[in-house]
C-alpha cells in the first residue's frame, strides 16, 4: 500500500513543473515560490531582517536612496550561494535576502539536511560543512566574522544561536497532492529561519549580568561570553544599553544609572571580556534592579538580561 501510495505521489508530482525553483535568467525563483511547500520556514523568514534587508527605511535612508553601491550587495545579494561575500543582483531587490541568496548551488537547491521524503520535486545538494559553519554567514557579516574567527576556539557557531531549535518535518502539506507527499516525510531537528537576537540571553550562558555590594555602593558586571563583541555589527545604529534602577519602601523606582555600549563609542565588550561600573544607590532603596538590552533603529528593545538585589546596602 505504501509503495503505491509513492509510486502515485511519484507519477502525480512529475506532471507538475518544478524546474523554475532551480533556473535563474533575467528573474529568479521568488520565495514565495519556495513557501508554497516550505510553510513554516517561509513564514519564519519573512518576518526577519533578511527578508527586509533592502527595503527597511534605515538602509533606505543611510544609503541615499541606494546610491552607495557597495551596501547593495549583501542587502539584496545574487541569487546563488557563493564561497565570498555575493555580487548584488539585477532584479527582485525588495526580497532582501532571499531563499536562493543561500540556498541555490548550480542547479541544485542544497541545505544541511538529507530529505526524508520518497519525492524530491526539485534536484537537492546536501552540504552540512557549509549550512553548519559560520563561514556561510561571515560573507555578510564581515566585521562580526573577524571578531568570531579571533574568540577563543571554543565557541558556538552563529547557526546555534541565531537560528533556534525545532522538531517538525521540513515540508509541510498545503493541499491536494502535497499531503500526500509530506505524510511520507518524517520529523527532524531543524534550525528555524528567524535569525533572530536570542532574548534573555543570560538564561542560555551568553551573557552574565551580576551584582554586588560594598558599604556604599552597588557594583554592576556584565560579562560577554558571546563569540563575537557585545554589541557587534559592522554598519548602523546598534547599542547595548544597562539601566539600574532603586525602589523604595513606598514601591517608588526611579533611575540611578544608565550606560550604552556601542561600537562607534568604543564601549562594546569584547568577547569573553567585561566591565564593571560602581554607582551609590538611595539609603532608602530596599531593591536594586538592573537591566540589559539591546536596541537598534526604532525596533523593540529585547531584554538580554536582568538581575535584582534585595535589601539595603549595609
Amino acid at each position: 500500500m505504501i509503495a503505491a501510495a509513492a509510486a502515485l505521489a511519484v507519477g502525480l508530482a512529475s506532471c507538475a513543473s518544478f524546474k523554475h525553483l532551480t533556473q535563474v535568467s533575467d528573474t529568479f525563483p521568488p520565495a514565495k515560490d519556495c513557501g508554497k511547500c516550505h510553510v513554516e520556514i517561509y513564514d519564519e523568514w519573512s518576518t526577519s531582517d533578511h527578508a527586509h534587508a533592502y527595503t527597511n527605511p534605515q538602509f533606505h535612508e543611510a544609503t541615499d536612496d541606494y546610491a552607495f553601491g557597495d551596501c547593495l550587495s549583501c542587502h539584496a545579494p545574487e541569487p546563488r550561494l557563493t564561497a565570498a561575500r555575493p555580487a548584488v543582483r539585477t532584479s527582485g531587490r525588495e526580497e532582501g535576502v532571499t531563499c536562493v541568496s543561500c540556498h541555490l548551488e548550480e542547479g541544485v537547491l542544497s541545505g544541511p539536511l538529507k530529505p526524508t521524503g520518497k519525492v524530491h520535486p526539485h534536484p537537492i545538494g546536501v552540504r552540512p560543512e557549509v549550512y553548519y559553519d559560520s563561514g556561510i554567514c561571515g560573507r555578510c557579516h564581515e566585521g562580526t566574522m573577524a571578531q568570531w574567527n579571533a574568540a577563543p576556539s571554543e565557541k558556538s557557531g552563529c547557526q546555534q544561536c541565531h537560528m533556534e531549535p525545532a522538531r517538525r518535518k521540513v515540508t509541510q502539506a498545503t493541499g491536494g497532492v502535497s499531503n500526500l507527499l509530506v505524510a511520507m516525510e518524517k520529523e527532524i531537528p531543524v534550525r528555524r529561519h528567524g535569525f533572530r537576537i536570542p532574548p534573555d540571553s543570560q538564561s542560555l550562558g551568553y551573557l552574565v549580568l551580576s551584582v554586588g555590594r560594598s558599604d556604599t555602593d552597588v557594583a554592576i558586571t556584565v560579562e560577554n561570553r558571546c563569540p563575537h563583541d557585545l554589541p557587534t555589527g559592522d554598519f548602523g545604529f546598534r547599542a547595548v544599553v544597562l539601566e539600574v534602577f532603586a525602589r523604595d519602601e513606598r514601591g517608588g523606582a526611579s533611575p540611578v544609572g544608565r550606560w550604552e555600549l556601542t561600537r562607534e563609542l568604543g564601549t562594546a565588550i569584547e568577547s569573553h571580556g567585561s566591565r564593571t561600573w560602581t554607582l551609590p544607590v538611595p539609603e532608602d532603596a530596599v531593591l536594586t534592579r538592573a537591566v540589559l538590552t539591546r536596541r537598534s533603529y526604532g525596533q523593540d528593545s529585547i531584554l538580554l538580561a536582568e538581575i535584582r538585589l534585595e535589601g539595603r546596602t549595609p
